[in-house]
């Protein structure tokens, strides 16, 4: 079941762009132009293949990579619009937990120093107030107070992955943005930092973006799901009804990919393969950025797509979303088998 949020976006992106220097006078645009709406209790994943520009996005909406145009607001503050110190007090209210749990922790400080280092920043905790928060938060991500006195190497790649978790939400944010937070871990390490993560967002109601390329983690822990690619958003809608029925054919081209547990349906099932290869970000493609790639395309692809929205509330960025629907519906429900649970 999902999990209901309150009706005005906790978190409010418009026309995000990020670009990065290529060159001496040249520019790469790693996000083009995108919109999202995150609220309270709610995990929207961000998807797509390597390349689509989802942690670029991550960080310009944390301010870790100014954006080149576009404006993020977190809590009604529109955080592209300060700077120094009143964008250090903002980011309290907005924490990350990265991808690699080997590289994210100072091999140098104890877990304990570690996780309390946003307090150090943030707060004038001190002493016995500061170790209080600290074990509790050990204490919530399934560790121990004991644990807080010994070093990253002491720990597993899903331990490390835990106390990384405490760090970020040590200071109790109201956005959790979770970067391929468990891409590096084995499956039951996984299973078991999922369900964490789940359990710790209803629990403190914090809004959620979740970037992954994982279909089937998608499935488990997220309300909604926004489809990137090359940058810019092709599709958004409700978690089951993606799944079901995906009206952008690259996504369904993402389902159709999807592993499942049945080694029966695996061998059997249809799947949608594409041509080409992702275009090279520093020279976009013009019109529709998956025309080149995609079966369905035809002479209205050359005029770029907006993301608009449909009669069922999701919204595609496709000219044909309304006429390849039952198609690609069909083969997508024969590609997902991944039972989603809460």
């Amino acid at each position: 079941m999902s999990r209901p949020g309150s009706e005005t976006p906790l978190l409010r992106v418009r026309g995000l762009e990020v670009s990065y220097r290529v060159g001496v006078r040249r520019h790469m645009a790693a996000v083009r132009g995108i919109d999202l709406d995150v609220r309270a209790g709610e995990v929207v994943a961000l998807v797509g293949e390597s390349g689509s520009g989802k942690s670029s996005a991550a960080r310009g909406i944390l301010q870790l990579t100014r954006p080149s145009a576009g404006t993020v607001e977190l809590s009604g503050q529109e955080l592209t619009a300060i700077r120094g110190r009143e964008l250090r007090r903002a980011r309290r209210d907005a924490q990350m937990v990265f991808q690699d749990p080997y590289s994210s922790l100072d091999p140098s400080m104890t877990i304990g120093e570690a996780i309390a280092e946003p307090l150090v920043v943030h707060t004038r905790d001190r002493g016995d107030e500061r170790r209080r928060k600290v074990v509790e938060m050990l204490e919530r991500v399934g560790l121990h107070a004991h644990h807080a006195d010994r070093y990253p190497h002491e720990f597993s790649g899903g331990q490390r992955q835990r106390i990384a978790i405490a760090r970020a939400l040590v200071l109790r944010p109201r956005l959790l943005v979770a970067d391929e937070s468990v891409s590096a871990l084995d499956v039951s390490s996984q299973n078991q930092v999922l369900s964490l993560l789940s359990e710790l967002i209803a629990d403190l109601g914090l809004a959620c973006l979740f970037i992954t390329h994982d279909l089937a983690v998608v499935r488990s822990v997220a309300d909604r799901v926004a489809v990137m690619y090359l940058g810019t958003l092709v599709e958004q809608a409700p978690t089951e009804e993606l799944f079901a029925a995906p009206r952008h054919p690259y996504t369904a081209a993402l389902l159709s990919a999807a592993l499942v547990a049945d080694p029966r349906i695996q061998r059997t099932r249809e799947r949608i393969r594409l041509s080409g290869e992702l275009p090279d970000p520093r020279h976009p493609p013009t019109g529709c950025a998956f025309a080149g790639r995609c079966p369905y395309a035809a002479e209205v692809c050359g005029d770029v797509p907006a993301l608009r929205a449909l009669d069922d509330g999701r919204a595609v960025a496709c000219h044909r979303a309304e006429e390849v629907v039952v198609e690609l519906g069909a083969s997508a429900l024969r590609t997902t088998t991944i039972t989603r649970e809460r």
